[in-house]
């Protein structure tokens, strides 16, 4: 690597360029779960567009604290790298700063890590203002643990007015100026966290919202053009999409349904994305009710499914009131599976997101859900108080309505919650 290469937090991956993938097969781990891992890293280099032209897989009982793979196994990889004419050497796990340093060295080629690679894949699908932040900051605080002296750059001594003093190392500048970047980013997310909850209050009680949650390229935002009217970019790649999508389930539906797409997860989620997409990952926390989307065609699904789960609790939402939908059920070919998982998992639907009848069906399964906690109300309201008359005709389904002397008598269903924000429970117990 040239000495006038620039720091720069995650490596890119350009067009064509070919790479060597290497996994790590550590105690407690099985081989088709290294090489699902492995085959799923494949996965996310190709969104990236580059090529992968050899991987393999070492069993060794810990990495080695300055190779990673250890000596002997680094310079066979350093073989393979000439003998592909490989240009970047991926590592399915993370790497330490030095690691990398060393392995540079060796490969005498870029070295990357998977945490690097979803880095990269996350700032070149980021769309809004929000995710461009959120993305730059997770590979800011990544960029801040990787800084290493890998660049003659690095070793100029540097002092004068407004630095440290004479001796301070451009390292440290580096880390300077990234610790000072993190912070106005910090306050910038900060600020829109702030105009989300705003919007939230101002949404208050008188919506029902529902997230769907899911691993990566398990059909969310699919799913979610064919239960609402929206049209969310849809790509058969890991990470299409970031930025949280809010849409109404049905404008006829009363009370009104928001339903909102989430970023897919997936295994080996570095926490730093977790954090950095928390204020995205709020519409979540704050659901109603949690469609956990899960790919039937995926050979891993229950790997899948078991990752969702785990990230959920990460981030507080394990205990979230949640249903079980699998997807993709046109990509089945075993007739006889979706039937026996229907019975393995309780309250869970097997889906086509591209079957209306089974979009219909699992309309009505969410519908059904808030039905059960709906309360039946009647409740007399003055003809002078049209605002309120308004409010029950937009937030509850209205069974009768009959014009009496004193104003307008409505037998509604209601949210509990909707009810009380309307103080309709005080306006019942007056009639």
């Amino acid at each position: 690597m040239s000495s006038s290469s620039k720091n720069k937090a995650p490596i890119s991956l350009e067009q064509k360029e070919r790479v060597l993938v290497v996994g790590m097969q550590l105690p407690g781990e099985t081989t088709p779960e290294v090489e699902n891992s492995l085959a799923e890293l494949n996965r996310l280099i190709d969104t990236l567009g580059a090529e992968v032209v050899f991987s393999l897989i070492q069993k060794k009982d810990k990495p080695h604290p300055a190779m990673y793979v250890g000596t002997g196994k680094a310079e066979e990889i350093g073989h393979l790298v000439k003998e592909h004419d490989c240009s970047i050497v991926a590592f399915d796990n993370e790497l330490t700063g030095t690691q990398q340093k060393n392995l540079e060295k060796v490969f005498q080629c870029r070295v990357v890590d998977r945490t690097g690679i979803i880095l990269e894949i996350f700032s070149k699908h980021a769309r809004t203002k929000e995710a461009k932040n959120q993305v730059e900051l997770a590979s800011l605080e990544y960029l801040a643990t990787h800084l290493t002296r890998r660049w003659t750059h690095l070793e100029r001594q540097k002092g004068g007015i407004g630095l440290k003093g004479v001796g301070e190392r451009q390292i440290e500048l580096d880390r300077r100026l990234i610790r000072n970047r993190i912070s106005r980013l910090k306050e910038e997310m900060a600020h829109t966290a702030t105009e989300r909850q705003i919007q939230r209050a101002h949404r208050g009680d008188k919506f029902l919202r529902v997230a769907i949650v899911g691993y990566t390229n398990a059909g969310k935002s699919t799913l979610m053009n064919h239960l609402t009217t929206s049209q969310v970019y849809v790509d058969d790649r890991l990470f299409a999409t970031l930025d949280s999508t809010v849409k109404v389930i049905d404008p006829k539906t009363r009370p009104p349904i928001l339903l909102s797409d989430t970023v897919g997860f997936i295994d080996k989620l570095p926490h730093s994305l977790v954090a950095s997409f928390r204020s995205t990952l709020a519409e979540v926390l704050e659901a109603d009710l949690l469609l956990h989307v899960v790919d039937l065609s995926s050979e891993n699904y229950p790997h899948h499914l078991e990752v969702t789960r785990q990230v959920l609790d990460d981030i507080g939402a394990g205990s979230k009131p949640s249903m079980l939908v699998f997807n993709k059920a046109d990509l089945v070919k075993e007739f006889f599976l979706p039937k026996i998982l229907e019975r393995k998992y309780i309250d869970s639907l097997v889906v086509s997101s591209l079957n209306p009848e089974d979009m219909k069906r699992l309309r009505s399964a969410v519908f059904s859900y808030f039905e059960r906690d709906m309360i039946e109300l009647e409740v007399v309201v003055s003809y002078h108080n049209t605002w309120l008359q308004s409010q029950i005709h937009e937030y509850s389904k209205v069974l009768e309505k009959e014009y009496l002397e004193e104003g307008a008598k409505f037998k509604i269903r209601i949210m509990r919650s909707t009810a009380n924000w309307l103080k309709l429970t005080e306006e019942s117990k007056k009639t």
